[in-house]
């Protein structure tokens, strides 16, 4: 069964480990602090199942070559700025009056950067489940599907107060637009994680970004900001997929196809 069906067993451990570990949180209000060790579960997935189904533990690239992994992580990184705080920002407030210097601040930065999802949940889903969902289904309704999962993967947050102010269906929109976006990211890199761990990281400093942003001026609230954020990565993940003819600049890499096809039982 797992061997033929490596991806149900990937989500059913992903989804296991975390919410043993969200479940406890949520009922015993625990420190949120707590909530990086579910953000593991991925990962851990990835690791299992590839090591029952193939014999290895190698279940996804770290990085294909330096020179891809650094020209896709600029244009993974620059192009979620663009989604999630410079198209926010112009669209709800006058460009003149806002504070576009924190883009280059690296006070927006802190450990939840990095430990909040991104070293613990990319090898995971963008590292292992990506190439193989693209295998199956191509770039669009991968990054469709691996979105709806992503978010529902969080589901048992929406009841620990605080964790966020978005309604659960505008949060769907925001990962969605993110999973398109990563997409085209992971696609450019060769699905080296290196990449996606930074997009991530950087979508885990879009209130600071935008809280520096707006430090002199308001946003216009006629709108809800949280769904202004969501519209705008779906604006961005729609251009993607207009300019690649929906590829997301996928592409067969003969060396992982071939290992997903047929899984070495070294």
């Amino acid at each position: 069964m797992a061997a033929k069906h490596p991806l149900v067993l990937f989500f059913a451990l992903a989804y296991g480990w975390a919410w043993l570990v969200f479940m406890p949180i949520v009922i015993f209000h625990a420190p949120p602090e707590w909530i990086v060790l579910a953000t593991f579960g991925p990962t851990v997935a990835a690791l299992v199942t590839h090591r029952i189904t193939t014999g290895s533990y190698r279940a996804f690239r770290i990085y294909t070559t330096w020179t891809r992994t650094i020209v896709a992580m600029v244009v993974g990184v620059a192009l979620m700025i663009v989604a999630y705080v410079v198209l926010p920002g112009i669209i709800t407030a006058d460009p003149r009056k806002l504070h576009w210097s924190i883009l280059i601040s690296t006070a927006v930065y802190n450990y939840s950067t990095l430990l909040g999802g991104p070293l613990g949940e990319e090898p995971g889903w963008r590292g292992y489940a990506l190439p193989r969902l693209q295998n199956i289904f191509g770039p669009i309704r991968s990054s469709l599907l691996l979105g709806l999962l992503w978010a529902g993967w969080h589901l048992p947050l929406f009841f620990y107060p605080g964790w966020t102010t978005s309604s659960f269906w505008v949060y769907v929109i925001i990962v969605e637009g993110q999973s398109f976006i990563l997409t085209y990211g992971c696609n450019l890199a060769g699905y080296g994680v290196v990449v996606p761990i930074a997009m991530h990281a950087t979508f885990n400093t879009v209130s600071r970004f935008l809280n520096g942003l707006f430090v002199n001026t308001q946003p216009d609230e006629r709108i809800p900001f949280g769904l202004v954020i969501a519209l705008s990565g779906l604006a961005v993940a729609l251009v993607l997929i207009l300019a690649t003819r929906g590829q997301l600049a996928h592409r067969k890499d003969s060396a992982l196809i071939a290992e997903v096809e047929t899984p070495s039982l070294r």
